[in-house]
This record gives C-alpha cells, sequence and structure tokens, in this order.
C-alpha cells in the first residue's frame, strides 16, 4: 500500500545546487519538494511541519548541516537523512554515520543514485508504516 506523498527538504546554501535536486525530484518522483538555501529557515519549516525527508549539504552558514540534522532529530526521529557534500572527509563520513545519516553523496552528486537512495528510503518508510497498522490492528481486535 503507497502512502501520502513523501515530504522533502532539500537544503544547501548553493542555491543552484539545492535547485538541481529539488527539480530532479519533482520531475522524475511524485513527492513534495521544498528547497531552502538557508539552513535555519529550513530547520523554521521542519519545527512547524517536519517532512519525512531531508536532503542537506554540510558546510553551510549559522548552521552547519551537522547541527541542522541533530536540532531536526531532536523533533522528529521518524525523519530521514541524506548528505550531499563536498566535503570529502573522514570526519564527515563518521559524523554521518554516528548522526544516523541513511546515505552520503559526495559532489558533483550522481542524480540517478540519489533517486534510487530516494525512493528505497520512501519504500522503506511505507514498509515500516504497515507494520504498525498491523500491529494496531491486531491490539483492537
Amino acid at each position: 500500500m503507497e502512502r501520502d506523498k513523501y515530504r522533502i527538504f532539500v537544503v544547501d546554501d548553493e542555491g543552484e545546487s539545492a535547485n538541481i535536486i529539488a527539480s530532479s525530484l519533482t520531475a522524475l518522483t511524485d513527492h513534495s519538494v521544498t528547497s531552502f538555501d538557508e539552513p535555519h529557515k529550513a530547520l523554521e519549516a521542519f519545527i512547524d511541519f517536519p517532512s519525512d525527508l531531508v536532503i542537506t549539504d554540510l558546510n553551510m552558514p549559522r548552521i552547519d548541516g551537522f547541527e541542522m540534522i541533530e536540532q531536526m532529530k531532536d523533533r522528529n526521529i521518524n525523519t530521514d537523512f541524506i548528505v550531499v557534500t563536498g566535503n570529502k572527509t573522514v570526519k564527515s563520513v563518521v559524523h554521518s554515520r554516528w548522526l544516523g545519516v541513511a546515505y552520503l553523496f559526495f559532489k558533483p552528486v550522481n542524480v540517478d543514485g540519489l533517486m534510487d537512495a530516494v525512493e528505497t528510503m520512501y519504500r522503506r518508510q511505507c514498509y515500516w508504516e504497515e507494520r504498525i497498522k498491523d500491529v494496531r490492528g491486531s491490539q483492537i481486535q
């Protein structure tokens, strides 16, 4: 069973990068995609209405990607994260893993690989939502 549209935030202080990813997602999927070029604006929007998936850069002003992920996770543990970064360091890999980031892509990003990751995460979330419905249904009977 398919769920409602997957709500995706794309966050990158390089507005063109955010727009390319968001445009690709919009053209190739049926998900709801919103892009942000300022991480604090993404965080404000997330507080009001959390997204299912956040695709983010790491090196951004005021709030870096790691801090934004931590703040979002504090508000909603069910949100998934993909990091797309030009910061090819061991620290970015290890810290991403420690935060539970599902996928890490280095710029320039392979759009096909990113789309595959998004669809995999969407199907995984649908699967677990069905399991929750199964458990709730069996508890009612």
